[in-house]
């Protein structure tokens, strides 16, 4: 299109994506989250929305706009979307307490008088269309058409506004008696007084329970983990665990349950595994006599280094320089450029996130961790045999061999903080 360049069109289409919601509403809570984390906020309480008073998709009250309304459908979408965004964020450990109120009602009143009608912050100004300047409708009709009407003016030479009797509802705007009569009678959208909501609000800060907390809702509705799944998962490992028996292969990682790191821990584990056989053994070796153990492991198991290699994940050997890799890498994702720099700070960076990798200083990091775990196991009360305590003894030490699964679940708690806090 003629004078429609290259700067006009990424100028339109940073306008669009600027009004992209989705984006932006993850953005804030990314932002909010981390925060309200740094200050330690104990307690976020949020007074959301419905999006449509209560009503459904056939709610009668829009702004101009077809039935059912995008532009209410998109808050009712937004609302919900932020408000799963705070349930995510009520089950992380050093998050602050996480509470909604979601009225389903309209909220009034702030006040009643006479006075100005304001509208979008601005007083409604008076025009006047005579009769006799009447627009004659014929093929087509202008939205904006050349000025056939006339703004009217007070006495004294100011132009005039609408005045009338209205009710303030606040972030709603102003009403007339016609307009609040038929938007709160029974069958409408009703109202919900604010002293209602701060009272309620308030009742649950102090501790109660008022039954209106979105979020508590939503743990309560959700379908937690089972009893049955938990009884069954043992029957899941010894299957899974015969199998590979059968086959002669061991199941470590397949890069489909993600992040790489999570690949990248457990074939760590299990390289440590196959090569010390348990934790103690782990520890008995010098970090460097480990890297050689591991990398003379790999060149000389062929189907070992190509399952590894195949699924995205490299093998960093112990020099610090080589790489092991096939045609695709998980870490460092592509991001428009196929050539990145190679700097020890890039490669220290790629390496704890999706690399395995035999640096002795990696393999010094492994056995810091076992030694916090048997710190962990040295710290149990010897007598204790209740139900207190998940990772106990018997947890960590009726399997001789070292199981990846456990290792990588304890640090993903540990160092990700990635811990499960609610049912």
């Amino acid at each position: 299109v003629e004078g429609f360049g290259l700067p006009e069109f990424a100028a339109v289409m940073e306008k669009q994506l600027c009004t992209l919601l989705m984006p932006q509403l993850i953005r804030h809570i990314q932002i909010f989250y981390e925060s309200m984390r740094r200050v330690k906020t104990t307690l976020y309480f949020k007074v959301g929305t419905s999006g449509t008073g209560g009503m459904g998709l056939n709610i009668p009250y829009t702004h101009s706009e077809e039935k059912p309304s995008r532009v209410l459908l998109s808050k009712s979408a937004i609302a919900g979307a932020h408000t799963m965004l705070l349930f995510l964020m009520a089950r992380t450990p050093d998050a602050p307490i996480t509470k909604e109120i979601k009225p389903t009602a309209a909220i009034a009143w702030k006040k009643i008088a006479y006075g100005p009608i304001i509208r979008q912050g601005k007083p409604v100004v008076l025009y006047d269309c005579p009769p006799g300047e009447a627009v004659i409708l014929e093929e087509k009709l202008q939205l904006k058409a050349e000025r056939s009407w006339t703004r009217l003016q007070q006495p004294d030479g100011q132009e005039a506004v609408l005045h009338s009797v209205f009710i303030d509802t606040g972030e709603n705007g102003l009403f007339s008696r016609g307009e609040f009569e038929a938007l709160t009678t029974p069958g409408q959208m009703e109202f919900v007084t604010p002293e209602e909501i701060a009272h309620n609000l308030i009742y649950e800060i102090k501790g109660g329970n008022t039954g209106h907390d979105i979020i508590n809702a939503l743990d309560n509705a959700t379908l937690a983990p089972t009893y049955r799944a938990g009884a069954m998962r043992q029957s899941a490992l010894d299957r899974l665990a015969e199998l590979e028996r059968i086959h002669q292969v061991d199941s470590v990682a397949f890069e489909m349950l993600g992040p790489p790191r999570v690949t990248k821990l457990l074939y760590e584990a299990y390289l440590l595994k196959l090569t010390c056989r348990t934790l103690k053994g782990v520890l008995e070796k010098e970090p460097r006599e480990l890297a050689c153990q591991l990398e003379d492991l790999l060149r000389s198991h062929q189907q070992l280094r190509s399952t590894i290699i195949s699924i995205g994940i490299p093998i960093l050997l112990a020099d610090g320089r080589s790489l092991l890799r096939g045609p695709e890498i998980k870490t460092p994702p592509f991001n428009g450029s196929n050539e990145l720099p190679a700097t020890a700070e890039n490669i220290e960076h790629w390496s704890g996130e999706g690399w395995i990798d035999l640096r002795p200083k990696s393999l010094a990091l492994w056995q810091r961790r076992i030694r916090q775990i048997f710190q962990e196991i040295a710290g149990l009360p010897a007598e204790d045999s209740s139900s207190r305590f998940c990772r106990d003894r018997r947890y960590w030490l009726q399997e001789e061999e070292i199981n990846i699964g456990k290792v990588v679940s304890w640090i993903l708690a540990r160092e990700e903080h990635g811990e499960r806090i609610k049912d």
